[in-house]
């Protein structure tokens, strides 16, 4: 069995330096995946939920054709 590990609000906004609020509309939008927990309703992020979104979110930067472009101008 796979060991789950739920991540608030803020250790959420903290490890990819945004702010809470910013999670929040992240988790209103659907791009991240939240569990309502406790009597209050209190949201969490899965931990491997987050590292899927920021795979979704990664980009390739080609250094070589950025070079030869800046070169040409």
């Amino acid at each position: 069995m796979r060991r789950i590990v739920l991540l608030t609000i803020r250790q959420v906004s903290e490890a990819i330096k945004v702010s809470e609020k910013t999670v929040r509309r992240l988790i209103k939008r659907g791009d991240l995946e939240a569990y309502k927990v406790g009597d209050r309703g209190q949201l969490r992020i899965e931990e491997q939920e987050l590292e899927r979104y920021l795979q979704s979110k990664r980009v390739q930067v080609n250094l070589t054709n950025d070079t030869k472009e800046d070169e040409g101008k």
